[in-house]
């Protein structure tokens, strides 16, 4: 059987839409829910960002970074 990964905490910094985040994750299923715009998909990208490879969009990590921020950004799991 595979080992099995699970988030407890997901905290960004200047990533996309996200001056700050810091969301406690419980065990089993999790669904984003929200408007259009609202973030959802950059959370997606964030996490994918933990694994292998270059991230769900491929983007450059200058692209991550919040407008108007200090141009970095910062994820911890």
């Amino acid at each position: 059987m595979p080992a099995q990964t699970h988030i407890s905490k997901l905290t960004l910094t200047n990533f996309r839409n996200y001056a700050t985040l810091a969301i406690d994750v419980a065990p089993g299923a999790v669904v984003f829910s929200g408007d259009n715009g609202a973030g959802k998909t950059n959370l997606l990208e964030a996490i994918s960002f933990l694994t292998p490879g270059r991230g769900l969009r491929r983007a450059p990590y200058g692209d991550v970074a919040r407008e108007g921020g200090d141009g970095g950004f910062a994820l911890h799991a």
